[in-house]
């Protein structure tokens, strides 16, 4: 893949999403905010490709898996109103559907376009499976990484200006306040993913965040940018005012002592 291919997928991915706008230009809120999350994955897939010192033809076939991981969170959510595949499809599968129909990769060699759908695909799994190519868990881990990155990023933000209140979907419509869940704590208290299905409180949603902290960033560069930016810090003080369970402070403290490792 060159940089000319990316500039025309670029150009080609944004026509498809201006498909979705309303009839005043506009992309409806929970749209725009999808946007703009794609193009922060793309700016952190761009820090940690930078940081690990990934070769040019890497960076650019990097960030054409960043640019089209979410792909099909347009179509998920103009047809069934939400961003929970539970409740509506499986968003990475169906955006290998629509980057294949819409025929974005014709032209490429063959690896290179199955190494793109297969990090697409494998972007929202709970791991990498182990069987995974080399090649294709190198640019799935990047991808979930940046991803995992940007969205302590548009949490942050929804947190301190209130359109979380506005847009409650965007932790999915959680109830607000409650202790966290306690299969949630134990899974991050041992360093575990955590099934979405425990998820019941917005404790819940925000501690999976402090998990990731916890062996959920494989590259270094991903780590050492979240440590940067205060990610814990930001999530223990929010969680404090959100429930008062011990349990809160036993994931923070396991993240912190994670951090503090891989420095």
């Amino acid at each position: 893949m060159t940089s000319d291919f990316l500039v025309h997928l670029t150009r080609q991915y944004h026509a498809y999403v201006d498909t979705f706008r309303v009839a005043d230009g506009a992309l409806p809120d929970m749209l725009r905010l999808k946007l703009e999350h794609t193009q922060g994955v793309v700016r952190d897939a761009r820090c940690i490709m930078a940081g690990e010192a990934w070769d040019e033809p890497s960076r650019v076939l990097g960030e054409a898996c960043a640019l089209l991981h979410d792909t099909g969170r347009y179509a998920q959510f103009s047809e069934f109103g939400t961003f929970q595949d539970s409740r509506s499809v499986d968003h990475a599968a169906h955006g290998v559907r629509v980057i294949q129909e819409q025929r974005w990769l014709d032209g490429l060699p063959a690896e290179a376009c199955n190494l793109v759908l297969a990090t697409v695909a494998l972007h929202n799994r709970r791991a990498v499976p182990v069987a995974a190519p080399a090649r294709v868990a190198r640019f799935a881990h990047l991808v979930r990484d940046a991803d995992k990155l940007d969205i302590f990023r548009v949490m942050e933000r929804a947190v301190t200006d209130g359109s979380l209140e506005r847009n409650p979907e965007i932790a999915w419509g959680l109830q607000v306040k409650g202790a966290p869940s306690p299969n949630v704590v134990e899974a991050i208290r041992q360093g575990h993913s955590v099934s979405y299905t425990w998820i019941r409180t917005l404790a819940d949603f925000i501690l999976i965040q402090v998990g990731w902290l916890i062996g959920g960033l494989h590259y270094a560069t991903a780590c050492r940018l979240a440590a940067e930016r205060k990610a814990l810090e930001f999530r223990e003080a929010f969680l404090q005012t959100l429930s008062d369970d011990p349990g809160v402070a036993v994931c923070c403290q396991a993240a912190r002592a994670y951090l503090a490792a891989r420095k």
